[in-house]
């Protein structure tokens, strides 16, 4: 077997050539046929330069090859090769000035090369670059999509970078650092400017970590672009075009869908003004990381241990801008750069890249003040060897001069360890044993608390870290346990179809020769005349006979019974072949002759039988009425009966799921879970799709201790029906049964996600089925009696009910003043006067004696409000552990339904609900703790006492 860790690190390099080949539209400052050549950077190695040529009909042929070797050597070789490319620089040279000796130049453009496919298993590529202009050139002012400068290169390898199997067992890591939001306010726009950071930590293949570092963020106040390209995570791009990864973007999701801390309903609204009004900082820089299988091994070690992974957010003053003759672009790296501000800390939840299946998290994570014990809490780690953190361990006032500018990434990772190491041993030790040195307090991170600040970052794998089971995988494991029942029987009868067939043409000869016979002599038979005695009957055979055979109606019956006869030796007796001599084709002649009579007479004796027997009468009762008789028989301790009546649907039906289901539970009530469990294999082997006998299956596979086929059973069920909020949460009830604690977080995160797109789906079409009620109402036609209320009321004085305590609360709409109503026509409510008047007339009495009558005058119209904005934000009302217990009370599946009782005991935060000790209650009844089920119900009566449940 091969070693892969072992051959990245014995391989010799392999070198990568790069040809630039050709240039096209290139616009010079002096004119259109400039002088130029390429120059090539890899990681900040200068390659080489190509010849200076001279454009010709809009081209320039460079066909320039240079190279470098791709080490296997620790984190350098493949993992600089994935996120650094190599910079090809386009520059013009201009003509010699007088009393000058060097040539001046010009650059023009950059482009950048991705390496990634050969990290993928490619040898050689082709592509098309654009040349990005500089700011301020001919490019830039002269580009257009018909004449963008554009550049032909070629890469090539002469073996590939990793075999099949190491493609196979590596991985590659995309980090995205997108923007930081809701900043603390004292961040100005104008002023001295600072470099905004972003670090974290990864494990590698070795016992030292990998630093991944996000510099040069930006401070913005507008609001980003919806199509945002991602950046390279180098400094040493010029062009800015340049700067963005080829075909790579920021793929933005819906709030509710993300993996961060600030994706519920009442932070939505926050995040949308922080992301619109607020200041921020953006950075979208992706920093890939190639995973060897070890290191892919060591993350999933951490992920299952620690959970977060801390990722650092620092600002530094950035250095005063560089002397004339210097690199302006660059920021200089010097011990007396100044000190660390703003240090704080986000804790990202890395748990979901262990989901099966899940390559990719995304989310918004709230940045809190750095803290190395809160660090060591939430990630409990003891020891990291954080590469290249120096200062800030102990809040901002002890923050020393700054070490990250000091990194650039044209140093190896060896100097950055010895420049910037800290032994954080000896730090944590005194941490951990609670040493007399203070700990200050981080005064400038507590902005980021008070601002509500956060960063949004994305982690994205090209292959799970746990692959998850295909459905082709599950089918065939739920038929291993158990085997399919075929849709249609296996055809074992062909034998007595056969011989069904040779009645059927026995009959059917018989009524041919009695209609012959009736035909011949059914007038003398009608007459009385027809003679019994034995001569005369058997004259009449004879004259039978003769007539078939002169009419050939004997040779057609024996041409209808011959194939009859043929599948009856071909199904009855197997035989299909020719005999072997004629002793055994007479044998065989007779046995047959002899069954074919027999068979002969005994259909003939059911033809002419003159008393057939009486057809058995079809029930009356339904399955669902025996059903629920079963039930009743249940409830009255009845076993014996409800065993018979669920026989009974089986009986009429054994290819019904359904039926071996409701009988595998009423084993699971007596408790005898062998035959349950056999009840509930059978509903699977008639229909392998059948998610609560699943359900079941997992449940009794789990009680007996097999608990890889109680995985397979509640795997099945929750792929056969993804959206099915039951199947999750039993399976996560499962999965923290056996101390997985990812897993089950992930199970229940979904189930309330389903749980709250139905709640939501629910409540649009109750709204929309309200909506078309009201439009379709029509008025109740007037009658005489309305009309003439109505008039009546026109010609009477508007009455005034003086404002009571008695008549407050009845006749007065709650906001409305008392001392003025509104005249209402009667037409609309004469009716429920009417009606009101004879059910409550002491009421009216009360009502009455209030009334004051006053002279006609303007009534002011009451203000209507208007109908609050209907509620979009979906919001689960209901536990899906409530659910989840209700079901397993009704399949008697006591075990699960304490675990999902105790979990809705925990998740109650303003105290348990009704519904909540009803459904305790059952359980103490099924359990026969009925004095307990009584101090559930009394308590559940106190919360609720109009409660039906």
């Amino acid at each position: 077997m091969e070693n892969p860790v072992g051959e990245f690190k014995e391989r010799s390099p392999v070198p990568v050539q790069i040809t630039v080949l050709r240039a096209r539209n290139l616009k010079g400052s002096k004119g259109e046929s400039p002088v130029t050549y390429v120059h090539a950077e890899y990681n900040n190695f200068q390659l080489g330069d190509s010849g200076k040529l001279q454009m010709t009909e809009n081209e320039i042929e460079y066909n320039f090859t240079t190279s470098f070797d791709c080490t296997f050597d620790g984190i350098q070789g493949l993992d600089n090769l994935v996120h650094k490319p190599v910079i090809l620089t386009v520059i013009e040279v201009l003509p010699k000035e007088k009393k000058k000796k060097d040539e001046k130049v010009i650059i023009l453009g950059q482009t950048t090369v991705d390496l990634l496919p050969l990290a993928q298993g490619e040898c050689a590529f082709t592509k098309t670059m654009t040349l990005h202009p500089l700011a301020g050139t001919v490019l830039e002012q002269t580009a257009s999509e018909e004449t963008k400068s554009q550049l032909d290169i070629a890469v090539s390898i002469p073996e590939p970078l990793l075999s099949e199997a190491q493609l196979e067992e590596s991985n590659l890591l995309r980090i995205t650092t997108e923007c930081a939001y809701s900043v603390p306010d004292v961040w100005a726009l104008t002023g001295p400017q600072f470099n905004y950071m972003v670090s974290l930590h990864l494990p590698t293949a070795t016992s030292k970590e990998l630093r991944v570092l996000f510099t040069n963020g930006t401070l913005k106040g507008e609001k980003e672009p919806s199509v945002r390209p991602k950046r390279w995570p180098i400094s040493n791009i010029t062009a800015i075009g340049a700067q963005n990864i080829p075909d790579s973007f920021v793929e933005i999701s819906p709030f509710e869908d993300e993996d961060g801390e600030l994706n519920r309903k009442e932070d939505w609204a926050f995040r949308t003004e922080a992301e619109s009004d607020k200041k921020h900082i953006t950075w979208n820089i992706e920093r890939r990381c190639f995973m060897e299988p070890e290191a892919l091994r060591r993350l999933q070690k951490y992920i299952a241990e620690s959970m977060y992974i801390p990722v650092e957010i620092k600002r530094v003053p950035l250095a005063p801008p560089a002397k004339a003759g210097g690199k302006a672009s660059k920021i200089e790296k010097t011990d007396e750069e100044g000190p660390i501000s703003f240090h704080g800390v986000a804790y990202v939840n890395m748990a979901p890249l262990l989901y099966p299946g899940v390559k990719r998290i995304r989310g918004a994570y709230q940045i809190l003040p750095y803290n190395e014990f809160d660090i060591l809490e939430k990630t409990r780690r003891k020891n990291r060897e954080a590469s290249g953190v120096q200062g800030g361990l102990k809040g901002a006032a002890s923050h020393p001069k700054n070490a990250f500018n000091k990194i650039r990434d044209d140093r190896g990772p060896k100097e950055v360890y010895k420049k910037n190491s800290v032994n954080l041993k000896s730090i944590l030790t005194d941490h951990v044993l609670e040493s007399e040195v203070p700990s200050v307090a981080n005064v400038e991170g507590e902005q980021y608390v008070e601002a509500r600040s956060y960063i949004v970052l994305e982690f994205t794998l090209s292959k799970p870290l746990v692959q998850k089971r295909l459905r082709e995988e599950l089918v065939q494991r739920v038929a291993e346990i158990i085997p399919p029942r075929p849709l249609f029987p296996r055809r074992t009868g062909g034998a007595d179809k056969a011989v069904a067939d040779y009645h059927d043409q026995i009959i059917s000869v018989a009524k041919i020769i009695m209609d012959e016979y009736l035909e011949m002599f059914g007038q003398k038979l009608t007459e009385g005349k027809l003679s019994q005695e034995y001569q005369d009957q058997e004259e009449r055979k004879h004259k039978l006979i003769f007539e078939l055979n002169t009419s050939g109606k004997y040779f057609a019956f024996k041409e209808q019974l011959k194939h009859a006869v043929v599948k009856i030796v071909r199904e009855k007796y197997l035989r299909t072949v020719a005999f072997e001599n004629r002793e055994q084709l007479q044998t065989f002649l007779n046995k047959l002759y002899i069954y074919l009579v027999d068979q002969m007479h005994c259909c003939l004796h059911k033809m002419l039988h003159v008393d057939p027997p009486d057809p058995i009468p079809e029930s009356f009762l339904s399955s669902a009425q025996l059903k629920h008789f079963a039930k009743e028989a249940e409830m009255n301790k009845d076993f014996e009966l409800a065993s018979k009546y669920h026989q009974e649907r089986l009986a009429r039906d054994r290819n019904n799921a359904d039926h071996w289901f409701d009988y595998g539970t009423f084993y699971l009530m007596l408790k005898d879970h062998s035959k349950a469990e056999e009840c509930f294999h059978e509903a699977v082997a008639v229909n392998q799709e059948h998610i609560s006998s699943l359900i079941l299956c997992g449940i009794l596979a789990c009680m007996n201790e097999r608990f890889e086929d109680a995985d397979s059973f509640f795997e099945s069920a929750r792929c056969f029906e993804p959206n099915s909020v039951l199947a999750w949460t039993i399976q996560g009830l499962f999965y923290e049964s056996q101390d997985h604690p990812i897993l089950s977080e992930m199970a229940f995160a979904e189930a309330k996600k389903l749980q709250t797109a139905t709640e939501t789906v629910k409540k649009s079409l109750d709204e929309v089925i309200i909506d078309k009620t009201r439009e379709t109402e029509v008025p109740e036609p007037e009658s005489e009696n309305d009309i003439k209320d109505q008039q009546a009321a026109i010609d009477e004085p508007e009455t005034v009910i003086q404002e009571t305590p008695s008549t407050h609360s009845v006749a007065t709409p709650v906001g409305v003043s008392a001392d003025v109503i509104p005249k209402v026509p009667s037409s609309i409510t004469s009716k429920k006067r009417r009606s009101s008047v004879k059910e409550m007339p002491k009421t009216f009495e009360v009502i009455e004696g209030a009334i004051a009558v006053q002279p006609e005058e303007p009534v002011p119209a009451v203000p209507v409000p208007e109908p609050p904005p209907r509620e979009t934000i979906p919001v689960c009302t209901r536990s899906i552990y409530m659910e989840a217990a209700k079901f397993l009370l009704d399949v008697y599946a006591l075990q699960f339904a304490t675990r999902a009782l105790t979990h809705e005991m925990l998740l109650g935060e303003n105290g348990l609900s009704c519904e909540y000790h009803v459904i305790l209650a059952r359980l103490y009844m099924l359990q026969e703790e009925f004095a307990k089920a009584e101090e559930s119900l009394a308590e559940a009566g106190r919360i609720d006492h109009q409660s039906r449940r």
